[in-house]
């Protein structure tokens, strides 16, 4: 256990995102769609742009004018004009440059606003200079493109003085071998590109979402959340449902049901895990982490399916803080463990038949003592012991970990222990504090059943297909008639 924890605390995994994602899909979804949205309102909100581009080309020119050092060889004439190509780029956007542009075509704007629109490279290993502008009128935008190429070559070939104020020649020639044309289509908004940036961006911070959403949910919301936190194995699944709110079980309400096989097979995996030729190993204590997670439905249900294939059952309230055996079969429950376990009873008079002659009933009774005294005394233990050796199975309905460590009292003694977790209802901090306390107790969890899980579709399209509804309700009338006939007193 202590290895499994260790790697569940290694961090989140792949396998978290990917159960994260899938829990709170709507949430993952809204964000892409909203993201999305953001980002085609930016692509056709833009005011489309149309860049035009001229390119010019740099050539070394040897002067009689220049001195020896300045005009060199042909190895010093390209290391000079290579050094000097660099500077363009910045030197496009000078006011030297752009304002004979402005002056020229009459533009209204300044050098500032133009430079921004305004792009010089320099490809490597190249003597080329392409002037890039961007415009949201495609003729303008070629025209000013040509006008600061002009403006570039003009600066660049403009007539040098020397420290002794002698006139020279610009040893460089720029020249203009690609004019701007205006172009037909815009260079931005790139919509194939924001949709793409928007898509994945989308995808990237919805799982960030659904992440952060199950991060901050203190409920479970699907088996693999209770497996991380509870080491052991989901047996069985109840599912969300009205009809397990009913005065009786749903093995005899509704046999045919999928809910009365999703409670069969709980049954029939919890006899795989229980230990065989074990004192009080036929015994299975009930309880969940906190309230309301449906512990005693699951206890009622599982008792009726045990009793229904023949095994000789005892089921007992244990709750005694907070008795609901009785409410849930609709029998009386005055007069049960806390009479019978001080005594002031007889197991004739505290223990019923319910339904059929092999299932018997033990409510909990009236609270006449403290409960922790009374579950915890040798009386109770002896009592455990006797009925384990007398039943098949004994299925002991307790109070949540939460309320009172009653099942843990009784799991120590040998008893084997099923955890009970609501979909929707358990706080996984009660989880992670009832394993806690389990762990520390040396008390393994035998396994978990799950309730309120939603109804899949391929059982709502009528998987129990050998079953009618006709034929369903009937047999629920004749289970109800012998549960009926059954009822009454059994001291056994």
């Amino acid at each position: 256990m202590e290895e499994t924890q260790q790697v569940r605390d290694d961090g989140v995994t792949i396998i978290d995102l990917l159960n994260a994602v899938r829990k709170h899909v709507i949430t993952a979804v809204v964000t892409l769609v909203i993201v999305l949205a953001a980002a085609l309102a930016y692509t056709f909100l833009q005011t489309p742009q149309y860049t035009a581009t001229s390119e010019l080309v740099a050539t070394y020119r040897a002067s009689a004018n220049m001195t020896t050092n300045s005009g060199g060889d042909l190895s010093s004439g390209a290391n000079y004009l290579s050094s000097q190509i660099r500077t363009y780029p910045q030197l496009v956007k000078t006011e030297a440059v752009l304002q004979p542009v402005i002056n020229d075509l009459g533009l209204n704007t300044t050098v500032k606003d133009l430079a921004a629109t305004v792009t010089a490279t320099n490809p490597t290993n190249t003597m080329l200079v392409d002037i890039s502008v961007e415009n949201s009128d495609p003729k303008a935008a070629s025209n000013i493109a040509n006008s600061v190429a002009n403006s570039l070559k003009k600066q660049v070939t403009s007539t040098l003085y020397n420290d002794a104020g002698d006139k020279l020649t610009s040893p460089i020639n720029l020249t203009v071998v690609q004019q701007a044309y205006a172009p037909v289509s815009p260079s931005s908004p790139k919509i194939g590109l924001n949709i793409a940036i928007g898509i994945v961006g989308g995808i990237i911070l919805g799982i960030f979402a659904a992440l952060i959403k199950d991060l901050l949910d203190t409920r479970v919301r699907q088996e693999s959340d209770i497996t991380a936190i509870i080491n052991a194995p989901v047996l069985g699944t109840l599912s969300r449902n009205e009809v397990y709110e009913d005065v009786a079980p749903v093995i005899i309400t509704r046999p045919a049901s999928r809910d009365a096989e999703d409670v069969r097979r709980l049954r029939t995996n919890l006899t795989f895990v229980l230990p065989k030729d074990k004192p009080k190993g036929n015994v299975i204590v009930v309880t969940s982490a906190g309230p309301s997670e449906g512990k005693t439905t699951t206890s009622v249900n599982l008792a009726a399916a045990f009793a229904e294939q023949g095994s000789k059952l005892l089921l007992i309230d244990a709750d005694v803080r907070n008795p609901s055996v009785s409410k849930k079969l609709g029998i009386e429950g005055s007069i049960g463990l806390t009479h019978l376990i001080t005594s002031a009873v007889s197991s004739h008079d505290a223990i019923q038949r319910y339904w059929k002659p092999n299932f018997h009933v033990l409510p909990a009774g009236k609270q006449n003592m403290n409960p922790g005294i009374l579950l915890n005394s040798q009386t109770m233990k002896a009592f455990i012991d006797q009925v384990a050796a007398a039943y098949d199975y004994v299925i002991i309905d307790t109070a949540p970990m939460q309320v009172a460590n009653d099942a843990a009292v009784f799991a120590k003694e040998g008893p084997q222990l099923l955890v009970v977790a609501g979909l929707g209802k358990a706080e996984k901090k009660q989880l992670k504090e009832t394993e806690k306390e389990l762990e520390t107790l040396g008390i393994k969890t035998a396994g978990l059943s799950v309730n309120f899980a939603e109804v899949d579709k391929m059982h709502k399209s009528g998987y129990y297909y050998y079953y009618g509804e006709e034929e369903d309700k009937k047999n629920s009338k004749r289970q109800m008639r012998h549960r009926k006939d059954g009822e009454g007193s059994d001291a056994e």
